[in-house]
């Protein structure tokens, strides 16, 4: 029950014969289904699963609130597009990390909604039912700024783990062109600071200039 669960939250209508097609094998003499590594209806699902999985994780981690009121009646909404249907089975991380707010998360799909005790679902919106910047995008950005390490810039990495079809909706994202341009020059700089360090920080300080070298041969290292 758990695979199918998982797996029905797939973006896919093809979804629904084959569970039943795998639940009529199970209970018709095939009870080692869910055993067999190679079974062709067995790896569709298991692939389904785990691309709903990926996507549960990626609106963990993409889902941007912006505060809706004022002191004291505060309300953070996001907008979200998630690539499966995964709202329901997303939410409750929210739950857990924001008790004390309200909140809501808008999709196309469903909306989720939390009002400091109860979490309730409504239908879906569009994104002109979203609200745009506020105050808190522009500390994002400066987190996202102080954060930047040129050092340690891996653009292919980057896109694989932050893939680009979110960025319209991170308030981050706009940065990222400026930030990967000036990494050389932000780069030199920390070399320049670190040959005035104290000795103890003289030899992190030589691997700098090999770090830069190989950024400017292959920025997507």
């Amino acid at each position: 029950m758990t695979l199918a669960k998982t797996a029905a939250c797939i973006r896919d209508e093809s979804v629904w014969p084959l569970l039943y097609r795998v639940l009529w094998r199970l209970t018709h003499g095939e009870r080692h289904l869910l055993a067999d590594s190679l079974d062709s209806d067995m790896l569709r699902l298991r692939r389904w699963a785990s691309a709903v999985r990926r996507d549960v994780h990626k609106m963990h981690a993409f889902v941007r609130f912006r505060c809706v009121g004022n002191q004291g009646t505060e309300h953070y909404i996001a907008w979200f597009e998630p690539t499966h249907r995964i709202v329901a089975r997303a939410s409750r991380f929210f739950v857990e990390r924001y008790a004390n707010q309200q909140w809501s998360i808008l999709t196309p799909d469903a909306c989720a909604h939390w009002n400091g005790s109860a979490l309730q679902f409504t239908a879906g919106m569009a994104l002109a039912d979203a609200p745009r910047d506020d105050a808190l995008e522009d500390l994002w950005r400066t987190y996202f700024a102080s954060i930047f390490n040129p050092a340690r810039l891996k653009p292919g990495m980057m896109r694989s783990e932050m893939p680009e079809k979110y960025w319209k909706n991170l308030p981050e994202a706009r940065l990222i062109g400026a930030l990967e341009r000036g990494s050389g020059a932000q780069l030199q700089t920390m070399v320049d600071q670190a040959g005035n360090a104290p000795q103890h920080n003289r030899k992190r300080a030589a691997q700098l200039p090999q770090i830069k070298r190989a950024l400017g041969e292959d920025t997507a290292c």
